[in-house]
């Protein structure tokens, strides 16, 4: 009966349309307009390829329907997308934070207290905002965006948004706005270290909940004083908390239930995860010789931001040969991304074999251990020599080993 119905209501539809058309000058047709194509940006500069290459991934796809795609940045971040030709890419500048500026930041924020290291984040992320958001208000006038994806750190994308009544979308990897949060759930900076309220002592849930945001608002206050007039100089209007200035946007995640915790979330939270891109780079020749010279090798890579002291490093290199020496793992292979200056000189085995370290990067025929700068790091989790995975646990390392089924380890490395 229903499906009657709703044929009749069809026919009636064309028929009306079709009489329509045919009257003449009174009346027009309806145009199917909703496929036309539109102009899509995603703005991210900050965090690396976690942040940016499973949205990439997106607009290629949306660029595959006909829709035009840009990626908007910084210099630094530009590598990103040398896979994804479809998409348009505009940099905005040198990098909003260099690497040794970066690294610094980091070893600070790893020494600091959760209430000190929240709000010195705040100030850092938030210290260019001005030109931030001047120069997202000229780029999004001059290409007429139909569409803004902005990643969560970038504010002045949401800003620029508001400003000029485009839609915009909000990209994260982990699920920690308010829409995404439950009573039994931490998603604030104060309380993330214990992702669940699950065997937290209650004095420890008083000072995470009440007592630190409390000192927060102390600590940060002449920061949020200055921030929230910087925001009125430009016309803006500051919020209490930067998230209510999207709590009407859609949120993307590249997560799934099982590696966040469960719960309830809001009719605009998408968890749209695990994305990985498709295409990879393959294994160089000298990887590709060193892993088929090998059965059991241990692949240690902590990412693009990780900060680890010579006595870290030096522990896990030590660990590393005297698993090698039980013959637990025959080949060490380590991406050290511009930490090699912070290996120790030499190491001692519990055996009382010593290991000339530095030596070690020398590449030499035949040897057990290579040091990369770079790392082709899925062609190498793909090979099936590589049987271990020393991580520092990024969400983008873990869904690739998990995509391959390799153990995997992970390292708190900053």
């Amino acid at each position: 009966m229903k499906i009657s119905t709703l044929s009749f209501a069809l026919l009636s539809v064309a028929s009306y349309i079709s009489s329509g058309t045919a009257a003449g000058e009174n009346t027009f047709q309806l145009a199917l307009d909703y496929h036309v194509p539109k102009n899509i940006v995603f703005s991210a500069a900050q965090g690396g390829s976690s942040h940016v290459v499973w949205v990439l991934s997106i607009l290629e796809e949306l660029a595959a329907r006909g829709h035009h795609t840009t990626f908007y940045t910084r210099d630094d971040h530009t590598k990103f997308i040398k896979n994804f030709p479809s998409i348009d890419l505009v940099s905005a500048g040198p990098a909003l934070v260099e690497k040794e500026e970066f690294e610094n930041m980091v070893r600070t924020i790893i020494a600091k207290e959760p209430v000190e290291m929240f709000a010195y984040m705040m100030e850092k992320l938030s210290h260019n905002f001005t030109e931030d958001y001047l120069n997202h208000m000229d780029f999004f006038s001059k290409k007429d965006v139909d569409l803004a994806i902005c990643d969560h750190f970038i504010t002045a994308c949401v800003e620029a948004s508001i400003t000029n009544k485009i839609p915009f979308i909000v990209t994260s990897t982990f699920p920690l706005t308010p829409d995404a949060a439950a009573p039994y759930i931490n998603t604030d900076m104060l309380s993330i270290r214990n992702p669940t309220s699950k065997n937290v002592p209650f004095f420890e849930r008083l000072r995470d909940k009440v007592i630190n945001p409390i000192r927060f608002l102390i600590k940060a206050r002449g920061f949020i004083k200055k921030f929230q007039q910087e925001q009125m100089a430009l016309g803006l209007e500051p919020a209490a908390n930067p998230a209510a200035k999207f709590k009407d946007a859609i949120k993307l995640f590249n997560n799934a239930f099982g590696f966040a915790p469960p719960r309830p979330v809001g009719p605009l939270v998408e968890i749209v995860g695990p994305i990985l891109p498709k295409i990879h780079p393959v294994l160089t020749d000298d990887l590709q010789q060193f892993l088929d010279s090998h059965q059991k090798v241990a692949y240690v890579a902590f990412g693009q931001h990780a900060v680890l002291t010579t006595e870290e490093l030096g522990l896990i290199m030590t660990s590393m040969l005297e698993n090698m020496e039980a013959g637990d793992i025959d080949g060490i292979l380590w991406s050290v991304r511009g930490m090699d200056h912070l290996f120790p000189e030499t190491l001692q085995t519990r055996s009382g074999r010593v290991y000339r370290i530095r030596d070690l990067f020398d590449k030499k025929e035949g040897q057990n251990i290579l040091f990369l700068e770079w790392a082709p790091q899925v062609a190498i989790l793909h090979h099936p020599s590589t049987q271990l995975f020393l991580t520092h646990g990024g969400a983008g390392s873990v869904y690739e080993a998990l995509y391959k089924g390799l153990k995997r380890m992970a390292m708190d490395a900053g």
